[in-house]
């Protein structure tokens, strides 16, 4: 293997590190967005089952809690759509570089 080789080589492996990485944080971001549904189930639940809440109370509630959960799968998805534009990327150089080791 040449020095450029072997460099390219090394670089091609730091770069999948960090994939890996950002990959591990990508789960964790959805495992946020899971406690942010389980919470907002639960205290929707909780809200039916509160029956001592004037009406007008039992139609804001909800209001404030999708409004909470919209803002929070907001964030989420501001956080996800880069990522997955950056697999995608890297997908498509794993494809050319297979390619091109298949040609040569």
């Amino acid at each position: 293997m040449t020095p450029h080789g072997l460099e390219h080589a090394v670089t091609d492996l730091v770069e999948a590190a960090a994939l890996q990485a950002a990959i591990t944080q990508h789960r964790l971001a959805l495992e946020w967005g899971q406690v942010v549904f389980t919470r907002a189930v639960q205290r929707w639940d909780d809200l039916e089952a509160h029956e001592a809440l004037a009406y007008e109370d039992k139609v804001m509630a909800p209001v404030h809690l999708l409004d909470e959960a919209s803002g929070s799968l907001g964030r989420l998805q501001k956080r996800l759509v880069p990522a997955r534009r950056g697999l995608q990327r890297h997908r498509q150089h794993l494809r050319r570089a297979v390619s091109s080791v298949e040609s040569a």
